[in-house]
């Protein structure tokens, strides 16, 4: 059964008359009583019967045709909806965001997006980086946002660059690192070998004691209580009035860490998913060397 099914059962509902519903339809007598009898077979159910007085619905005929007007109606307003709303934007949106980059970034970019475009529902899954990466790839999310370059061929974009920096109170501004307790991070595996690195190539390897903490922001509030130092984004130290210097690495390049949004080819057509990636490439970080405050 069609849209033009619907319409020819509401119809002989309202004539009860076949050559009058015919007329009506531009159709013959006989499509039309072909027609019935196709329906009639696919619903294993009579829906007309002939009567003297006319045609009139049988009892499946009644349910049918209420369903029928249903459908119809919701069609319609469908149709109605689309016409008039034809440059709106709506829809649903599922994005997978890497826990950093949600509690900095995104508030900002998610309430300038809703107010642009209020027919949007968004649903964001917060999660570490290499959880979300699989997500994306099974399509259970439409969009993520992830720290690292994980292998992508579909659309691809950088959306910051940021410094990474050790950092401690300024009560160890004399005191050489590697006799002050370290404050580790838990991470991803690449981000966490980058660390180790790092740490390595300046002979901080073998600190007295350390102490693993599961968050940026938990790891912070050990350094500015003065238990020891630790490895920080850029983004997290507005505000630190500490000590905070730039990582090189032993051949001079800067220790950062980059995020990306990745999303399929068939999803970055949709206008939700477009004018989402537009906006949060309207807001990129643009990557500043933090200067040294020692």
């Amino acid at each position: 059964m069609d849209e033009k099914d619907l319409e020819l059962i509401i119809t002989i509902a309202r004539t009860r008359n076949i050559t009058v519903a015919a007329d009506s339809l531009y159709l013959t007598q006989s499509a039309i009583s072909k027609r019935i009898k196709n329906m009639e077979n696919e619903l294993k159910n009579r829906i007309f019967i002939r009567t003297h007085q006319g045609v009139r619905l049988t009892t499946a005929g009644e349910l049918v045709l209420e369903k029928a007007l249903k459908i119809t109606n919701e069609f319609s307003e469908m149709k109605i909806y689309l016409e008039s709303h034809g440059k709106d934007v709506f829809g649903s949106l599922t994005i997978g965001v890497s826990e950093n980059f949600m509690f900095y970034h995104l508030p900002d970019i998610a309430a300038s997006y809703h107010l642009k475009y209020p027919n949007v529902k968004l649903t964001f899954k917060t999660n570490k980086s290499h959880n979300l990466y699989p997500l994306v790839l099974n399509n259970d999310v439409d969009l993520a946002i992830v720290r690292g370059n994980y292998w992508w061929d579909g659309v691809k974009h950088i959306l910051s660059t940021e410094t990474m920096c050790v950092i401690y109170d300024r009560k160890y501004e004399n005191v050489p690192l590697k006799d002050i307790t370290y404050i580790e991070r838990t991470t991803d595996s690449v981000q966490y070998a980058s660390m180790n690195k790092w740490r390595h190539e300046n002979d901080l390897m073998n600190p007295p004691s350390i102490i693993v903490m599961d968050s940026i922001s938990s790891s912070m509030d050990l350094v500015k209580r003065g238990i020891g130092w630790a490895l920080i984004p850029e983004v997290a130290l507005d505000g630190f009035e500490g000590i905070k210097k730039p990582c090189y690495f032993a051949n001079g390049e800067l220790f950062t860490r980059q995020t990306f949004l990745l999303c399929k080819e068939e999803v970055a057509k949709l206008p939700q998913a477009r004018t989402f990636i537009d906006e949060i490439l309207k807001n990129k970080i643009e990557h500043t060397r933090i200067e040294s405050n020692a």
